[in-house]
């Protein structure tokens, strides 16, 4: 999913009138399953995607993205300058055709090149500039006696024209107990193993109408609990999706009732600061990785599915590092053959007291409901995240296992 720039101008009501039209032919096609589309109108959706993109950014303001970030004694603060895009949020009842305008939108972005920016934290302002592609980072090391918790940060243009506010998560001490948790198939129904459906998942359902799998978020908040300050426990949510999608995805974690924590997503761009665009092994390890490296005091329980590399990840990373590991969670996501499993890995359902259990997710006759499509003029957009940087550790000796529920 590679970030396109978008002129700007654009007619937006003209390419939002092609999205129906076109998509109105998709409707056409007979669905299967009851359910689906056939890759040819999936074929169909991904080119009016294309359409919609080069629509509506308004070229005359800017707006700052402020991404979470966390640390220990030390913090790193990332961010983008864009041209702005206004946004309606999203509802259960928004129709298909809502959700694939906004999420068109939430792709498109006009970055803004050498931006003077202030970076205001703990009462110290650090100053940046944003690059080729709107992204400026800024690197503070905390006081001693600095307040732990979640800490706000605020930024603005050199000239005032554009400012944002966002949070970082400064991990208490005595918080020792961490979560790092895959998105899509673990807590988020999204189908990976099926392009079909996951496209179709993306593009129109929105995540106010998205599913969470049952028990995880109980299951999350109870981990977070046996910390001393469950209200700042180092919970990360590690997504494969571009940084565009963060607004979205943050919005089903809220409405969802998952702990507070810092969602890590994707920087995708044209240059070699960009993650791994296919490569999710290298993506994931490194960013795990840096969250061990960050964090020395806290071991982790890693929560993933065996929709893709999630189990071959987290057995390499408890074997580099075992004194770092709590335990490991697996959901039971693929359909197709039964993937390897791997020493110290256990079924997730356990844990969730059996919801869960079921496999994907398409088997819920809900889980892939479309809204009837219902005109609303004005769709706009919403946010994005992450952090850098891949720090190399030293590997440690043993590793034993804990069940954790």
């Amino acid at each position: 999913m590679v970030e396109m720039k978008s002129p700007t101008s654009a007619a937006s009501h003209t390419a939002e009138a092609v999205a129906r039209e076109t998509l109105d032919h998709a409707r056409e096609i007979p669905p299967v399953g009851g359910m689906s589309y056939r890759s040819g109108a999936l074929s169909r959706l991904v080119g009016v995607l294309c359409l919609c993109l080069v629509a509506g950014v308004q070229a005359d303001q800017r707006e700052i993205v402020v991404y979470p970030g966390y640390g220990g004694s030390r913090v790193v603060i990332e961010g983008r300058v864009i041209e702005a895009r206004g946004g309606s949020t999203e509802a259960a009842g928004d129709s298909w055709i809502t959700n694939l305008w906004r999420t068109a939108r939430r792709l498109v972005s006009d970055e803004q090149e050498d931006v003077a920016v202030n970076v205001r934290f703990e009462g110290r302002t650090f100053r940046a500039a944003t690059d080729e592609e709107g992204y400026f980072r800024v690197e503070a090391d905390l006081p001693a006696g600095s307040p732990a918790g979640w800490r706000s940060v605020e930024a603005a243009t050199g000239n005032g024209d554009a400012r944002a506010k966002g949070k970082v998560l400064v991990v208490p001490a005595d918080n020792r107990l961490g979560i790092i948790s895959d998105i899509d198939d673990t807590i988020l129904i999204s189908e990976v193993t099926d392009k079909s459906r996951l496209l179709r998942n993306l593009l129109l359902v929105n995540y106010v109408q998205r599913q969470a799998v049952p028990g995880t978020a109980a299951f999350y908040a109870r981990l977070a609990g046996r910390n001393p300050k469950p209200e700042a426990a180092p919970v990360f949510y590690l997504s494969a999706s571009p940084r565009q999608l963060q607004g979205g995805i943050q919005t089903f974690l809220d409405r969802n009732g998952f702990p507070p924590g810092v969602l890590i997503t994707k920087k995708v761009t044209n240059d070699e600061t960009s993650d791994p665009l296919l490569d999710q092994v290298r993506y994931k390890t490194g960013r795990i990785e840096q969250l061990l490296a960050a964090l020395p005091q806290v071991r982790f329980v890693l929560v993933g599915d065996d929709g893709e590399k999630d189990p071959e990840i987290y057995d390499e990373i408890r074997r580099r590092y075992p004194d770092r590991i709590e335990a490991i969670w697996i959901r039971k996501a693929a359909d197709v053959v039964p993937r390897p499993t791997y020493p110290g890995q256990r079924d997730l359902a356990e844990a969730l007291g059996g919801a869960g259990r079921e496999r994907g997710g398409h088997r819920n006759q809900h889980a892939f409901w479309l809204p009837p499509v219902a005109p609303e003029p004005n769709q706009r957009t919403a946010r994005s995240s992450l952090l850098g940087s891949r720090p190399i550790l030293t590997r440690r000796a043993s590793w034993r296992p804990a069940a954790l529920c």
